[in-house]
């Protein structure tokens, strides 16, 4: 199964551009120029990663991303944007941040290819803390290394 991803920018060059080389990787690509269109297209397909600019005009590529985070946690995202500058997003946050104009177009599928990989093996916090818990309790159980 291919994995499906939908890209987010109001430049219809990028998202062209973005589209064509993720095709061209093996990836089926729907494709929208606001964030509400994209929006629209995570409701109706399902989806495995988006790819979303950060400067959308009326609902911005951060919006996007929250709103993602809280109604499908399990689609990875990458943001993409011209201003790299740090900013906070919290639990929102993106698997990936990829800076343009790319480096080149090896970038971007790598960029996907570091979200999908990241989500899948990332573990909420909760999880993490019951991995933590066993290992310690594992590590105090008399007798667990007679057993090993």
């Amino acid at each position: 199964m291919s994995t499906r991803i939908v890209v987010i920018d109001d430049e219809a060059e990028v998202c062209e551009l973005i589209g064509k080389v993720l095709i061209r990787a093996g990836h089926e690509v729907l494709i929208a120029h606001t964030g509400e269109a994209g929006m629209a297209l995570l409701e109706t397909n399902e989806i495995h990663c988006l790819v979303v600019d950060k400067l959308l005009p009326q609902m911005g590529g951060l919006e996007v991303v929250a709103a993602v985070r809280r109604r499908w946690p399990s689609i990875a995202i990458v943001l993409v944007t011209a201003h790299p500058e740090p900013f906070n997003l919290d639990a929102e946050r993106p698997e990936v941040v990829l800076a343009k104009p790319f480096k080149n177009l090896a970038a971007v599928e790598d960029a996907v290819r570091e979200a999908l990989e990241a989500h899948a093996t990332a573990k909420g916090p909760l999880e993490n803390l019951k991995d933590r818990v066993a290992a310690v309790v594992a590590e105090m159980t008399p007798g667990r290394r007679k057993r090993e």
